[in-house]
């Protein structure tokens, strides 16, 4: 008897303990890391007053990987999320200054804006990161991949005249967050170096063709014909 209600009480007393004190201890917690795009490093000098402006309109990412967690695909068909490794904010807003400030170094525009800005011009552009993760299947080597879409819209029209997607798959060392972040700022540069001349061309061409359309023909005007009497 005395023994059962030694078992009883250390059983009452446990009840108390574990839940209010915490007697069991835990595996400790990993520390969150947290991510951010490298700033760009290259020069915006100027090569001219014909270059072209270019106007951000919307810079998004597929609800797939717009959230701070990274993402990693696990396997053809199931894709995973860190809870310890994140963007230092949303990925969007992240992404959004990285193009922007790698833009504008690129010295191939005069000026990169957002919506709203007073800067006229006959386009706009829009962004949309189609792809944002750790290649991590299993009998492959790990990549960082990401993949953005271009599209160029004439302005008031609303109509499409370029579009371009380029996707980086970009190798590395091992299977971390921090390298993970290195293969992505080496493939969106990668990517931008790629998109940023094509995308001057093409607004240098709509410029030059919405000007065409604007300008005088030379011709005066006929005058009206006088009424008949």
């Amino acid at each position: 008897m005395k023994g059962g209600k030694g078992a009883a009480r250390c059983l009452f007393f446990l009840s108390f303990c574990l839940p209010l004190f915490g007697c069991v201890r835990r595996p400790t917690r990993l520390p969150p890391e947290t991510f951010d795009f490298a700033p760009s490093t290259g020069s915006s000098a100027k090569q001219g007053d014909s270059r072209p402006a270019v106007v951000l309109r919307t810079i998004r990412v597929v609800a797939a990987f717009a959230g701070e967690d990274f993402v990693y695909r696990a396997s053809d068909y199931r894709y995973e999320r860190d809870p310890y490794a994140h963007f230092l904010s949303s990925p969007e807003l992240l992404i959004r200054t990285a193009v922007s400030d790698d833009l504008q170094a690129s010295g191939l525009f005069q000026a990169v804006v957002g919506a709203g800005s007073a800067i006229m011009t006959h386009t706009f552009a829009e962004i949309s990161v189609r792809q944002l993760y750790g290649d991590f299947r299993p009998g492959r080597p790990p990549a960082a991949v990401i993949a953005l879409r271009f599209l160029l819209i004439q302005s008031p029209r609303g109509i499409p005249l370029w579009e371009r997607t380029i996707v980086r798959h970009i190798p590395i060392r091992e299977r971390s967050a921090p390298a993970l972040m290195r293969g992505w700022n080496a493939g969106l540069r990668q990517i931008l170096a790629e998109a940023a001349p094509l995308l001057a061309k093409q607004i240098r061409e709509a410029d030059q063709a919405a000007e065409k359309t604007a300008a005088p023909t030379g011709h005066e005007p006929t005058p009206p014909s006088p009424p008949k009497s």
